[in-house]
């Protein structure tokens, strides 16, 4: 029998509460798995190459996984794009984090995410620390993983 905590954790991302764990593919056709991350802190961010309030937030988002990428994990998650948009946007914009393909939204679904961008941040226990809706700039994304103690 679950527990209400492995319930919650199965149907939602909610802070204090273990992130729900996902398997998905690169851009590169490698798989990556959420609950492998473990020990590093983890941003997982929903996005889409249509969305500008995504756009605006991913240099800031290379930028931070640039200097912190020894402790610190982007699982950067684009729903429902096909990979050549996806590629041919990630060249241009000069990312190099991981990008997981969601093609069917399954996983935004499993988040609940509402609308895009939307970002977890993840301890090195698995657990969700901070959710946000919206474009984050680089000062927010310092200071979140700086509270989750990555170097």
């Amino acid at each position: 029998m679950l527990t209400d905590e492995e319930i919650i954790a199965r149907v939602a991302a909610r802070v204090n509460f273990i992130a729900p764990d996902f398997a998905l593919t690169t851009l590169d056709s490698e798989s990556m798995k959420l609950s492998e991350q473990r020990d590093k802190v983890v941003l997982v961010n929903f996005w889409a190459t249509w969305c500008p309030p995504c756009r605006a937030e991913m240099q800031d988002i290379q930028l931070a996984w640039q200097t912190h990428s020894h402790d610190f994990v982007v699982l950067a998650i684009n729903n429902g794009e096909d990979a050549e948009t996806i590629r041919r946007y990630a060249s241009e914009a000069r990312l190099s984090f991981p990008i997981l393909l969601d093609t069917d939204g399954s996983i935004a679904q499993k988040y609940r995410v509402q609308g895009m961008p939307t970002s977890f941040f993840i301890d090195r226990a698995g657990v969700v620390r901070a959710a946000n809706m919206g474009a984050m700039n680089r000062a927010y994304i310092e200071a979140q993983i700086a509270a989750l103690g990555a170097r």
